[in-house]
């Protein structure tokens, strides 16, 4: 099944030629998760031809409007597709306040009910929103001055599989039997009075991280969304290393500190985005990133990804 990032904006506050606002879409087993949604996004979607009605939940960083300036239209569109029998949007304390008001900024008429969730996670906390046998989505705080900002967790979750030479060893008739399902769900198996136990004929299939962090300075929350990532999706907003100072007024992250967080955090891959309009030329800042961290790409809009589940 397909496992992809697609890449709807990657610029900054200010918009260019290049680079829209941020929005980030993930697509994984039939599904299309927004993460942000910045001015233009719905028009990047139907650019990269994303089913729209595949999209059922957003998740909002937090309401500086160069992360949701593209939800209304969004919404809008969402709220008039047929196969669309709610909406979620997903965000930091004070999301129903915004939503409303976002709502009734224009005439509004949808056909699909609209559900707000907003969560306030405490400063150690990975909280989860979401949960099922394949996925865990959770959110963290992050530090971006005293606007409430999360950053998010997208867990595939860690799968039994069978390890058919070791089942030919202790039960070769079983190979094709449904009662291997049982085995793959973590159940001991009893078989001509013999238990079999799922170690004994399975292997851990360890499922994708992908961590998300929008807005913020380094601090505990970006620490807990990198530790462990497969895939590490950082802001490198405004400033390389010479314009640290100004990264601090603003609290955003340097790419250097993004390439220390993924170290520290034993990430497999970094990909950084959310670039300044200042920058015609974000080279310098993908070395800077390197030199600290090697497995980190540059990204771009419409691109997309495709991701590994492990």
């Amino acid at each position: 099944m397909s496992f992809k990032l697609h890449f709807l904006g990657t610029g900054g506050m200010v918009p260019t030629k290049e680079r829209n606002q941020i929005g980030i879409a993930l697509e994984h087993e039939g599904n299309v998760f927004i993460f942000d949604c910045g001015e233009n996004s719905q028009k990047q979607i139907k650019l990269m031809k994303i089913p729209i009605g595949k999209i059922k939940k957003i998740f909002i960083s937090h309401w500086h409007g160069d992360h949701t300036l593209g939800l209304n239209g969004l919404v809008q569109t969402l709220s008039n597709t047929n196969n669309i029998e709610k909406i979620e949007i997903h965000g930091p304390k004070n999301s129903k306040k915004f939503v409303d008001n976002m709502l009734k900024s224009t005439i509004f008429d949808s056909k699909v009910p609209i559900e707000i969730f907003e969560y306030n996670p405490e400063e150690n906390e990975e909280l989860i929103i979401q949960e099922n046998i394949d996925i865990k989505i959770s959110c963290v705080k992050l530090n971006h001055n005293d606007v409430p900002c999360i950053g998010y967790i997208y867990k595939v979750k860690d799968k039994l599989n069978v390890d058919l030479e070791k089942l030919r060893k202790i039960a070769p008739e079983l190979e094709k039997s449904s009662q291997l399902a049982r085995v793959k769900m973590g159940i001991p198996l009893e078989y001509e009075g013999k238990l079999i136990k799922p170690e004994e004929v399975c292997y851990s299939r360890i499922g994708a991280k992908v961590g998300l962090i929008f807005d913020t300075r380094p601090c505990q929350g970006t620490k807990i969304i990198a530790n462990n990532a497969t895939y590490l999706i950082c802001e490198s907003t405004h400033y390389h290393q010479k314009h640290h100072h100004k990264a601090i007024e603003t609290y955003h992250i340097t790419s250097k500190e993004a390439a220390k967080i993924a170290l520290e955090g034993n990430v497999k891959k970094l990909f950084l985005t959310h670039f300044s309009q200042r920058y015609k030329d974000i080279t310098p800042l993908i070395e800077e990133a390197k030199e600290i961290f090697e497995n980190t790409e540059e990204t771009y809009d419409l691109q997309t990804i495709k991701l590994k589940q492990f």
